[in-house]
């Protein structure tokens, strides 16, 4: 869905390419020859060289400085305030603050017709042998000249690089991604960026005089710059990151219908002039625009890639329309001038197109959930300073002065306190399931008794940590965690060679994005629990050492001592009691410090013995293997020791209670778990009525040991029926 996460086109789009290229440079070439234009205009309105301001008991202007390469150089002075000019043929005019206006637009209807006609009278004027007429009462004639190029650096480089920069990064991403309704919305923008900014260069730019024909013609085009600039950053939120409804045009139309209905409305003056026509729907073109969002943030939720490219542009758009919207705009809705000057106001462009570009370069996208609300709350802090201080200026006729000290206090009273407990309690829901983690994390450590337990507890607590919608494995290695460029998965890697990395995919239930934290959490909980496992095995080698020295004392001493007894013995009870403590010493050892056997080894081995034993006992035995048994299957020297023991105590209980003569052994898998079943014919009760004995606790014991179980059953016709379940691997 974002166009904000793609690069480049499809490969096989080659043939498509070829046309947006071209557009391109088509388009940066007419914006350029624009720009031209408007430089050529400014450069030719008439220019005397100095700057001006409004005097200060509001009758007439005063020269604040004048231009070393001014015609009027050794005329005015810096102090002096001109009260009114006039020429050779009589024409004369009153000089007010509204001529330097930098947008006359915010006048009313009545106020800007008189200041078109009083422009036209000046550029009469300025055309034959001027004359300024100072408080003093004195005549200064003035000359009018070409401003050098130094005049450009100011107002009108300013307002033309906003243009430039936003309609460039505007048509760079339709140009990477041609076919999306939203980069088509988002370049017309740029378009009304265009349009609005040269023009307003120019005649912002003046530091007097303007034709008033010229302004008219370059007002029409500022206002139906901004009237396109609202209509499409409007529709790109109907559209994107997701389509509010089937018909995704249908709205888009009806808000450029209504903005041209207004420019037409303006153009020929109808309608009350700009602060109803222009400056009024720009400000209901932001509050739909908050509309579309809030439905855009519910129908993105459970995406959290669209939730995160609405984020960004949230962030992007409306923070750097507000500097416009709230300082610029919106206060000749309610009759009075902009508070900041307009070129100040219309920095907020550059805000959101820049904004915007780093999230084509997808620069720390996926990062935003960290400061997201850091931002926003950053920004609410100053919106409520300036909030604070206009109520008390406007409607409580406090000072300005009076007003920022008490709007100031009020918000570190009020705002701070409460930013802080909000801050604090999205934190502690942030920080919450890590903490949980970690505890969880130096339990599980502390009590492990063996890498299979650690190992097996890896993927829960990846689970309870970041609360992905799903983790399964991922087939090429990772050396340490990585996240995708949309910030959906995160690769952790894997603790051993038969290990597989683990893909996390839509942490938070789906409810957000990973970020940079999320992958320092994932590296800290790696190397906790591979530390942890380096730790057990060195206690296991440690106890395998000392395990194999007190077998090997058992066996040399004890051993020696039950051979002598051998030797030594009158009877032959004796002697094969003694044969067979050494046999089980020998057994015991092996177990302990004996290497790992193949499975197909151990049956061969079992069979071997429990034949011998009950052709001793009279008894037959039937030995089966049914196929599939994984006998290239490696068992550790414990697991030998268990199982040839639990089969040998089955034999031995077959043999002395249930006075049997067939007995069936059976070998076979059943979903990755070793069955071995002992059946008999004797004569044995029901083993539901069997007491607990030394031997079935043994076999229980035993097979436990292993993870599994034993469990006897009532054998048909006649006997009973053991069956040991040993998971795999053993």
């Amino acid at each position: 869905m974002s166009f904000f996460a793609q690069s480049s086109m499809p490969a096989h789009s080659g043939g498509r390419r070829f046309a947006p290229r071209t557009t391109l440079l088509g388009s940066v070439t007419v914006a350029v020859l624009c720009s031209c234009l408007a430089a050529y205009i400014a450069l030719s309105v008439p220019w005397f060289g100095v700057r001006l301001a409004a005097a200060p008991d509001g009758l007439g202007l005063t020269v604040v400085k004048v231009d070393p390469a001014s015609p009027n150089r050794d005329r005015l002075v810096p102090g002096q305030t001109l009260v009114s000019i006039h020429d050779a043929h009589g024409r004369t005019l009153a000089l007010n603050a509204n001529l330097l206006l930098d947008e006359p637009d915010t006048l009313s209807q009545e106020n800007l017709t008189r200041f078109i006609n009083e422009q036209n009278t000046l550029a009469r004027i300025v055309n034959n042998s001027p004359v300024m007429i100072t408080s003093d009462g004195e005549e200064v004639s003035l000359r009018t000249g070409s401003p050098p190029l130094t005049f450009l650096i100011g107002n009108f480089s300013l307002q033309t690089g906003y243009a430039l920069i936003s309609f460039f990064i505007a048509l760079g991403i339709w140009v990477v991604r041609p076919e999306q309704t939203a980069a088509r919305f988002f370049a017309l923008s740029g378009v009304g960026v265009l349009l609005n900014g040269l023009p307003l260069g120019i005649y912002s730019s003046r530091d007097l005089v303007i034709d008033g024909q010229l302004f008219q013609v370059l007002s029409a085009l500022n206002h139906a710059g901004s009237l396109i600039i609202c209509a499409s950053l409007v529709s790109l939120f109907w559209v994107y990151p997701r389509r509010l409804t089937r018909l995704p045009v249908l709205v888009p139309v009806l808000l450029f219908v209504a903005a041209g209905s207004c420019w037409i409305l303006t153009f020929f003056e109808i309608g009350g002039g700009a602060r109803v026509t222009i400056y009024l729907p720009i400000f209901v073109s932001y509050l739909v625009g908050l509309i579309f969002a809030a439905l855009q943030w519910r129908a993105s939720r459970g995406h959290p890639t669209d939730r995160a490219a609405l984020k960004w542009c949230l962030l992007a758009i409306f923070s750097g329309t507000v500097m416009l919207i709230g300082l610029v705009t919106i206060p000749p809705v309610f009759g009075y001038s902009p508070i900041v000057p307009v070129v100040i106001g219309y920095a907020g462009f550059l805000m959101v197109y820049l904004g915007l570009a780093a999230g084509l370069l997808r620069y720390r996208l996926f990062d935003i959930e960290r400061w997201w609300f850091k931002t926003w709350l950053w920004f609410a802090a100053g919106l409520i300073v300036v909030a604070f201080d206009l109520t008390l200026v406007f409607f409580v006729n406090m000072t300005s002065s009076s007003a920022l000290a008490v709007s100031l206090a009020l918000s570190g009273w009020l705002y701070f306190p409460l930013r802080q407990l909000l801050w604090e309690k999205i934190g502690q829901r942030f920080s919450t399931s890590q903490d949980n983690a970690l505890r969880e994390l130096v339990d599980t450590l502390f009590a492990a008794t063996s890498e299979r337990q650690i190992v097996a507890t890896w993927p829960y607590l990846l689970s309870h940590t970041f609360k992905p919608l799903q983790i399964k494995d991922h087939e090429d290695p990772v050396e340490a965690p990585v996240i995708s460029d949309d910030g959906v998965r995160m690769l952790v890697p894997a603790f051993g060679a038969d290990d597989k990395p683990q893909m996390l995919e839509f942490p938070g239930g789906g409810g957000r994005l990973f970020s940079p934290q999320d992958s320092r959490m994932a590296g800290l909980l790696h190397d906790l629990t591979r530390k942890a496992l380096q730790g057990l095995r060195a206690r296991q080698v440690g106890a395998d050492m000392e395990r194999s020295r007190i077998m090997r004392d058992l066996h040399d001493d004890l051993g020696a001592r039950l051979l002598d007894l051998v030797y030594v013995s009158d009877t032959p009870i004796c002697r094969d009691i003694a044969l067979a403590a050494i046999e089980d010493l020998r057994g015991l050892v092996d177990a302990t410090s004996g290497d790992s056997v193949r499975l197909g080894h151990l049956i061969t081995t079992c069979e071997g013995e429990a034949r011998t034993r009950l052709n001793e006992a009279k008894a037959s035995l039937r030995w089966r293997l049914i196929a599939d048994l994984p006998n290239s299957e490696m068992v550790s020297a414990r697991a030998v020791a268990n199982i040839m023991r639990t089969l040998r105590e089955a034999v031995t209980n077959v043999i002395r209670h249930a006075e049997a003569d067939e007995v069936d052994v059976e070998w076979r898998m059943e979903r990755n778990t070793l069955i071995i079943a002992i059946a008999d014919n004797g004569v044995a009760e029901d083993p539901s009525e069997w007491r607990a004995g030394h031997g079935t606790r043994t076999i229980h014991t035993r097979t436990g040991d292993l993870g599994g179980k034993a469990v006897w059953r009532r054998n048909h016709p006649s006997g009973s029926r053991l069956e040991v379940s040993l998971p795999l691997p053993l």
